[in-house]
């Protein structure tokens, strides 16, 4: 600014300030019994600096304090993606009253084995959760689960780890009404995931002994191998061969052959869907048709075609129609080598569950494609 401009910015200040002076009202003050006569526009004035300057001061220390939470959070997620857990631990902790940061603390916690506080930290968002369900260490897990859902009941995590709570106990009727929560609940990417868990569930609730209306909802809900597969269960036991009949005949090549593995273990159903099958064993594995015949003790059946089985299976065929002694101790034993379902973490299975016992995932429980 010029010296021009300034004197005459200062020469308007001061007239302003003057005119100010000379017709402004003056109000007394007392303060220490003393009394002061003081222009009423210099007390506006105080009070409005004041009201200005404390909330700022206020928003610039919280801002300040915002910053650097934001920068460990940012820090620390850095030194994750890096690998240095402890690192990472030791930034995040200053920000653990957020509820995000808690749950990505208590996961840091246990994965650098330090169970008892990570479950301190956030106790129903923790990974030690799924360790609890899948050892079945009940204690008083249910009642701490309840009592999140009570405090959110939308949380659709804890209401998720009520349903598997409930599932891995067999307990299919409660753990259908959480699964409802979850799926009226659940985002849309993940809705047709939930759809086929709330048709599983259906499913293993009729084969528990209930009404006929759990499998027939669970085929218009959502279809999968192991539905089909009850549903045809469902069919024969009330009579209707040909329906059944009809139904394997609208299954797909891709979905056939794990039909008939969940089939394996009921012999009268097989018997009844016999002619059905093998008009369809062009679509089948040799193998497959071959353990068909081998639960029907067909041992003619399978001699036909005892070239085009795997070592497994043909082993499996001499031990069940051997006599001899030593011959039943190998079939046991290939049995237990041989369980036909296999989930994505290397559990495997003789019986199909919607759930897997270690990993606690849902539906990724299938068929050995080699064994």
């Amino acid at each position: 600014m010029s010296p021009i401009k300034f004197l005459v910015v200062l020469s308007l200040l001061v007239l302003f300030l003057l005119f100010i002076a000379q017709n402004a009202g003056y109000a007394e003050i007392s303060f220490f019994y003393a009394t002061y006569k003081v222009p009423l526009f210099v007390l506006l004035l105080t009070s409005f600096s004041i009201g200005f300057l404390l909330p700022s001061f206020y928003f610039l220390f919280k801002e300040a304090l915002l910053k650097r939470r934001l920068y460990q959070i940012e820090e620390g997620l850095r030194e994750w993606s890096r690998g240095y857990l402890g690192r990472a631990e030791k930034l995040l902790s200053s920000a653990r009253d957020s509820q995000g940061v808690r749950v990505f603390l208590a996961k840091l916690l246990w994965k650098q084995g330090k169970a008892d506080e990570a479950m301190s930290i956030n106790f129903y968002v923790c990974p030690v959760l799924e360790e609890a369900l899948l050892k079945q260490e009940e204690g008083n897990l249910e009642e701490k689960l309840k009592e999140v859902v009570l405090r959110d009941p939308e949380n659709l995590r804890a209401l998720k780890k009520l349903r598997d709570f409930y599932a891995l106990r067999d307990r299919w009727e409660t753990a259908l009404e959480y699964q409802e929560k979850v799926l009226e609940l659940c985002e849309k990417w993940e809705r047709d995931v939930q759809k086929k868990v709330k048709a599983e569930i259906m499913a293993k609730l009729y084969l528990s002994g209930s009404e006929d209306k759990f499998i027939e909802k669970a085929v218009d809900i959502y279809t999968t191998p192991f539905i089909h597969a009850v549903y045809i269960k469902h069919l024969l036991k009330q009579d209707k061969s040909k329906d059944a009949k009809k139904h394997l005949d609208k299954i797909s090549s891709g979905h056939l052959e794990e039909v008939l593995w969940h089939l394996m273990e009921d012999q009268e159903a097989l018997t009844r869907l016999l002619s059905a099958i093998e008009t369809k064993a062009g679509t089948l594995t040799p193998d497959t048709l071959a353990m068909v015949y081998i639960k029907l003790n067909l041992p003619s059946k399978v001699k036909e075609m005892e070239d085009n089985i795997s070592s497994v299976t043909r082993s499996l065929f001499y031990s069940t129609f051997s006599h001899k002694e030593q011959d039943k101790y190998c079939l046991e034993a290939l049995r237990e080598l041989s369980k036909p379902f296999l989930c994505t973490c290397g559990k495997v299975y003789n019986n199909y569950t919607p759930l897997c016992v270690r990993c606690g995932k849902w539906g990724e429980i299938k068929i050995r494609r080699a064994i």
